[in-house]
């Protein structure tokens, strides 16, 4: 790879250069990540919005028809409240979920001190990729149906898909046995074979995020000019009825692909 960057590669486990190398990336937390560059929120997609249009014009006038006329104005009043009450915390959760791009690495989840943290270093220009219907991603054997690497809102549609850092080993709480993280190379598993894992950062503009993401590494001193331009060559829809993993584990050993790497299934 070319650049100022070097990207962590562990091919030699059993060298003292290696550890050091992840031990002082698994170290790092929200305040190595530098200044914020750019922030990207999961908003609904398109589907959601003309559902929330369709119902909350439709059911008012519904509510007009009641035999009733007493009735009328205070159930239309009562049906457009609980719409946009329900709409809106739609909304609001793909609102407080930023994806902050920084200098040197992502800084994701809702906290602005977010232990979820992905530096630049672990993150493979080559495995990035724009995914639709990213909703359905419970429909693949191959991947965990939840997990809080999945940073999506509750209509969000779209994503960009990248692997770098599991900073999320932990789980979403810190309690064990409740709610933890399965192994990304076998879902299900508690044992960590990889340091590495897909993260889906939802958005509406996969490509916007890509080339922010593009830029701050550049930056930075790393070769990932033209990730934004592969990760929307790479793009992929997701199926109800998938037959492969879009998403192909990075075991510990695997170098990294880069932007003129082969291409993902």
């Amino acid at each position: 790879m070319t650049g100022e960057g070097r990207f962590l590669e562990l091919g030699e486990l059993d060298s003292d250069e290696a550890m050091d190398s992840l031990a002082a990336v698994v170290a790092k937390d929200w305040t190595d990540m530098g200044a914020v560059r750019a922030v990207f929120r999961s908003w609904p997609g398109n589907v959601f919005w003309i559902i929330a249009g369709v119902v909350t014009l439709a059911l008012p006038f519904l509510a007009l028809a009641t035999p009733d006329p007493d009735d009328r104005l205070w159930l239309a009043a009562l049906v457009v409240g609980n719409c946009v009450f329900w709409f809106g915390l739609v909304v609001a959760v793909g609102l407080i979920e930023r994806h902050r791009v920084c200098e040197h690495g992502l800084v994701v989840g809702f906290k602005t001190r977010s232990r979820y943290v992905i530096p630049w270093s672990t993150l493979d220009p080559g495995r990035v990729r724009a995914v639709g219907r990213v909703n359905l991603i419970g429909r693949n054997r191959d991947v965990p149906a939840s997990s809080p690497h999945y940073r999506l809102g509750f209509a969000t549609g779209t994503s960009l898909a990248l692997n770098g850092l599991d900073s999320a080993v932990a789980g979403w709480l810190h309690v064990p046995g409740v709610l933890e993280v399965t192994e990304p190379t076998t879902p299900g598993s508690r044992w960590r074979r990889t340091p590495f894992v897909w993260w889906q950062l939802g958005t509406r503009r996969p490509e916007r995020l890509a080339r922010a993401i593009e830029e701050a590494m550049v930056a930075d001193g790393f070769a990932a000019h033209g990730l934004a331009a592969r990760a929307m060559d790479q793009a992929t829809t997701l199926r109800l009825k998938p037959d492969h993993n879009p998403f192909p584990p990075r075991e510990v050993r695997d170098p990294v692909l880069g932007v003129d790497g082969p291409h993902l299934p």
